[in-house]
């Protein structure tokens, strides 16, 4: 197991993707990486109780008090953080950054480390608010730098535009043969196929995203990228893949209807929607800028 401590750019296991899947969408050769099958939490240092990571020169450790109501991060929100710490990443420091769908606070934590002016943490969850607000305590940064806030994005409606936005949607296709009434439910599963959180994303990014500011997004490929991609250049933004990663499609929680959501990713991969083989998917980390001159819509 190669954690991210360990792990340098480029790393070992790492090999460039097919030109077929980028060349429309970044300038130089995409890193991929394909982590261990069978396993969950492969980007962790060390995950007991909790999760320790480096970010950007700084150990960083996360907790979840309790993993029912607030998602313990998996590897398909770690790879964004693995991406992020690449030479290709963009500077940090003294952005004023909105994170949606916070859940533990992974991306909070990080990006006050990595020097962040102010951090907005948005999450539907609001158990999410306390559990982000002790991870970035008990790490030693300036609480007073966040914000929690509980609202669907949809209603989120705020006074201010942002340098940058960062996420990592749920992307599990619902359906009501395995809804679950806790914190995982809004952490993994979405309706639309799995779309919905990337769709209102797109839809109110011209909202919270200031002119020349920058989207960070860890998309599924269960969850139709080439669409995000094609919605947002659309308006003029620019796309960039920063890193690529194979791994497990996260169906531990869901253990006992594995055949089911199978099923319905199947049926979307045949109208090419979602891309996977067998149980293994990718993590596509990505990049979309804002133009200067860009008008809200």
């Amino acid at each position: 197991m190669v954690s991210v401590l360990e792990s340098r750019w480029p790393f070992p296991s790492i090999r460039k993707a097919p030109a077929a899947m980028t060349d429309t969408l970044i300038q130089m050769p995409t890193q991929r990486r394909v982590l261990p099958v069978g396993e969950n939490g492969s980007l962790w240092e060390a995950r007991p109780s909790c999760g320790i990571f480096e970010f950007r020169g700084m150990r960083l450790r996360l907790a979840v008090e309790d993993p029912a109501e607030v998602l313990f991060p998996t590897d398909c929100g770690l790879s964004l953080i693995a991406a992020l710490n690449g030479g290709d990443a963009p500077d940090l420091k003294g952005v004023n950054a909105l994170d949606i769908g916070a859940g533990s606070g992974l991306y909070s934590l990080a990006l006050l480390a990595a020097g962040a002016e102010r951090v907005t943490a948005l999450d539907i969850n609001p158990a999410s608010a306390a559990q982000t607000a002790a991870n970035v305590v008990s790490n030693g940064l300036d609480a007073t730098r966040l914000t929690c806030v509980t609202s669907p994005l949809e209603e989120y409606t705020p006074d201010e535009r942002f340098d940058l936005v960062i996420t990592n949607p749920p992307h599990l296709p619902y359906d009501p043969s395995y809804a679950r009434d806790d914190g995982l439910e809004t952490a993994l599963v979405a309706r639309r196929g799995g779309r919905a959180v990337y769709d209102s994303v797109v839809e109110r990014m011209d909202t919270l995203l200031a002119p020349g500011g920058t989207l960070l997004m860890a998309h599924s490929s269960l969850a139709d990228i080439p669409r995000t991609i094609t919605e947002l250049t659309a308006r003029a933004y620019e796309s960039d893949t920063l890193a690529i990663f194979e791994m497990d499609i996260p169906l531990l929680a869901y253990t006992e209807h594995k055949d089911a959501m199978l099923s319905l990713l199947k049926e979307r991969r045949a109208a090419g929607r979602a891309d996977f083989d067998g149980s293994r998917f990718t993590v596509h980390a990505l990049m979309f800028r804002r133009p200067l001159d860009a008008t809200e819509r």
